[in-house]
């Protein structure tokens, strides 16, 4: 090596080291690229996970729960004092339900909770499989208009039974 290839800056213009600087910026600049791409994709695949556990937990209860309305159709006790309709339902499902949580709709009509009392046979707060709920309910127009009509049941996870019954 000469000395002036100190001077003239030998070291400074290597075109290869030019090549493999520019190479390793690339390369860092793809790789931090890459991280924020799994990042985002790893946050969207967790919440994926998530909702997919949620709904399969939803839908294994629903496939547990069961309830059957076990009045007979064509005598439905209605009282005079009270004003309600008695209707008598089974919890024939394999899970525990809430009996404050039961929806009533009778020919399609949203039956407002205050207008509806719920009971357990055995005065238990927890509707457990096999027990009955007596389902008081009071209707508009009261009483109804003599002959078919149908009430609908459903449970606090949505699962619902009907029938058709006459006045």
């Amino acid at each position: 090596m000469k000395k002036n290839d100190l001077s003239s800056g030998y070291f400074f213009k290597n075109n290869n080291a030019e090549t493999a600087i520019t190479h390793m910026i690339f390369f860092i600049a793809a790789i931090v690229l890459a991280m924020g791409a799994v990042t985002v994709i790893s946050a969207d695949v967790q919440s994926l996970v998530s909702s997919s556990s949620v709904s399969s937990k939803l839908l294994s209860e629903q496939m547990r729960t069961d309830i059957t309305i076990i009045n007979d159709p064509d005598i439905i006790y209605y009282d005079n004092v009270s004003s309600y309709y008695t209707f008598y339902a089974m919890n024939s499902g394999k899970t525990e339900l809430a009996p404050g949580y039961i929806t009533v709709l009778v020919d399609g009509l949203y039956i407002h909770p205050s207008d509806v009392d719920v009971s357990l046979q055995d005065g238990d707060v927890v509707w457990r499989p096999g027990d009955i709920l007596v389902v008081n309910v009071s209707t508009i127009p009261n009483p109804l208009n003599s002959g078919d009509h149908k009430i609908v049941l459903a449970a606090e996870n949505g699962k619902s039974d009907s029938m058709y019954f006459k006045t």
